[in-house]
């Protein structure tokens, strides 16, 4: 397998694991932020942005180094 093959896979399997988490955030997260109510609302999403980040940021960040060496 030459450099750039391995860097295509790995790009594509960070952007399929992007795919599934942007999906799972549409599906399950936003909609539950209808019940958190108003007084709850900003620490929720505060809460939300901040564990999502830990998340998403790891594929993000292959995602960038590997397009960046491609």
């Amino acid at each position: 397998m030459t450099l750039t093959e391995l860097l295509l896979t790995v790009q594509a399997v960070a952007s399929a694991a992007m795919c599934g988490l942007i999906w799972f955030v549409q599906i399950v997260h936003y909609p539950l932020f209808g019940f958190v109510g108003h007084d709850g609302f900003s620490w929720y999403s505060r809460e939300h942005s901040r564990l999502t980040t830990m998340v998403v940021a790891p594929p993000m960040l292959v995602e960038l180094a590997t397009g960046l060496l491609l």
